[in-house]
């Protein structure tokens, strides 16, 4: 690996649709989902030097409570570096946050598919795609659609990847009630072992079609059918849809909600509105070939 450093940016994502349809005999549940990057980014800086063994450090302000051996970007940098067989090394990675922790915005995974790329662009390119999606499975299941990024369907426990059409062009209004934490663990156990009916056929038509409507009438979230009654994130939901959002959903597990909008005024005007009770940002869908290494 060559001495360098890399700052790239690691995009949050969105569930449009996620479905629980079984549990496998490994013990994780059979999802389907799809999966949206959007344009809120949290800013990483990786650099590799010459070391004496294997030396990984993070410098995170805003996770500064968290061992930084549970990092997960400390474990997707081991999981590289072991991969890559590299032993002599000193990674230093430094993460600057703006997505909101465990609020289903998949932060985490962005910030470890992020250090994977850039080790990997140290390396010059020493594996595939394909090859970075496995390490990345190993490190968590939204880690391959992290590296892939776009507009992806996901199955399996997440780990299967397939592009689709993209989301048409749209404001999207994310949005983490303040306090609220959600256990994904403790989300999936109260699912129901033998899944819920599939529905993501209506979901690739509507993408397919570039039709948002039908986009937003084929949202789905398995999850929400085991959240707590009058939660904090069900009634974000509902004050978005009562802004005007087309649609409104959580996403992933929670607690963090989101809601698409037709216009940027109606989107910000929704942002004013639920300030003070929630962590508000305004985004919109982010493409698989936006310039997320800054050179």
């Amino acid at each position: 690996m060559e001495n360098g450093k890399i700052t790239i940016l690691a995009p949050a994502k969105i569930n449009l649709y996620f479905g629980v349809t079984g549990m496998r005999s490994d013990g994780y549940h059979e999802v389907e989902t799809v999966l949206q990057s959007v344009n809120l980014f949290d800013r990483l800086t990786v650099s590799a030097s010459e070391g004496n063994g294997r030396e990984v450090s993070v410098l995170c302000r805003e996770l500064s409570d968290v061992p930084e051996s549970e990092n997960i970007a400390y474990k997707a940098a081991q999981a590289y570096l072991s991969a890559a067989e590299e032993d002599n090394i000193k990674v230093e990675i430094t993460i600057e946050k703006k997505i909101p922790d465990g609020a289903g915005f998949g932060g985490g995974s962005s910030d470890a598919a992020a250090v994977i790329i850039a080790l990997n662009t140290l390396s010059g390119d020493r594996f595939s795609l394909a090859e970075l999606f496995e390490i990345g499975a190993t490190v968590g299941a939204d880690v391959p659609f992290c590296i892939k990024k776009g507009t992806v369907k996901a199955t399996g426990f997440g780990e299967v990847l397939e592009s689709c059409a993209p989301m048409p062009d749209c404001c999207i209004v994310l949005a983490v009630p303040n306090g609220e934490k959600v256990s994904t663990a403790q989300a999936y156990a109260a699912m129901d072992d033998a899944g819920y009916p599939s529905e993501i056929g209506a979901m690739l038509s509507a993408l397919s079609e570039c039709d948002m409507k039908k986009i937003a009438s084929a949202m789905k979230n398995d999850f929400e059918r085991v959240q707590e009654d009058g939660c904090a994130s069900a009634q974000l939901k509902e004050k978005l849809l009562s802004l005007g959002a087309v649609a409104a959903m959580l996403s992933g597990s929670g607690a963090g909600v989101f809601g698409i909008f037709d216009s940027v005024k109606a989107a910000k005007a929704a942002k004013e509105a639920l300030d003070d009770e929630a962590k508000v940002f305004v985004c919109a869908p982010a493409r698989r070939d936006y310039a997320y290494v800054e050179k």
